[in-house]
């Protein structure tokens, strides 16, 4: 199925993704309801790292409290919502390695386990088109350019990492644009975090990104560069607890949870 098809609602993609007819990218399903990357740690991780998230929060935004240890349902983001079977794929890691990926993680499942939710970028995009900006990233099959930076992020116990920064390519009005829509804007990752030179924050070539695929800057624009959660994807590989649950890239979980709930729109 191609993840640019439209569907009607949030509940019938998970549903889906459930029945295991769809186990692909969920980037380009039902714009405007919140998308949102999952960590799930061991209850003895779960502290730590969650202090490492609200002393990072330009990279590391929550957008609901941790849940309570063994909790698998997500009733505030979505009412049928089970952590275990409604992300399309998971990548299961020991001691910071990746050692399965996995449609469903029931037989992974134990009562000690905590779910984090992670704001994702798809949101600020949705925002921005209503500012009659239209980011590369709108089209399903481009993901944006990450970057490691230079930028420490605040260290809590073991978890440390650097900035992990997703660049836009945008004109200088557009950049103004995108400033006034952060501002008006409760959502994360909507101020961002460097724009023009990117050596001065330790990026040597825009065409090489850590992740994604390289967006080219043409004639009039700058690179503009926000803060991402895939940070909080370094800190776990960095520092390698017994076991970790996240999602894979580009499979996110589809909430019931509109954007416009997390933004003051013009």
């Amino acid at each position: 199925m191609d993840p640019s098809a439209s569907l009607s609602a949030p509940h019938a993609i998970r549903k889906m993704i459930k029945d295991g007819d769809y186990t692909g990218p969920t980037k380009g399903f039902v714009p405007g309801f919140t998308q949102c990357n999952v960590i799930i740690l061991p209850q003895s991780e779960a502290y730590s790292f969650f202090r490492f998230c609200e002393s990072n929060q330009s990279v590391c935004k929550l957008i609901i409290p941790p849940s309570e240890p063994g909790n698998f349902n997500f009733d505030t983001l979505g009412k049928d919502i089970d952590i275990r079977y409604h992300l399309p794929k998971y990548q299961i890691l020991k001691y910071g390695q990746l050692a399965q990926e996995c449609h469903n993680i029931e037989e992974h499942w134990r009562d000690d386990l905590v779910t984090f939710a992670f704001a994702s970028y798809l949101s600020f995009d949705n925002l921005l088109a209503q500012y009659g900006i239209n980011p590369p990233s709108a089209n399903p099959t481009t993901p944006l350019p990450l970057y490691i930076s230079n930028l420490p992020c605040n260290s809590v116990d073991k978890y440390e990492a650097n900035q992990i920064l997703a660049m836009r390519p945008l004109t200088k009005q557009n950049l103004i644009s995108a400033i006034q829509a952060a501002t008006l804007s409760r959502l994360p990752y909507a101020l961002p975090l460097h724009f023009g030179e990117p050596n001065e924050v330790g990026i040597k070539d825009l065409s090489k990104p850590n992740f994604g695929e390289p967006l080219i800057c043409k004639e009039g624009q700058l690179p503009v560069f926000w803060g991402s959660s895939l940070t909080a994807q370094l800190a776990i590989a960095k520092a390698a607890p017994e076991f970790c649950i996240m999602n894979s890239p580009h499979h996110l979980l589809v909430t019931d949870r509109q954007d416009l709930e997390l933004a003051v729109t013009k």
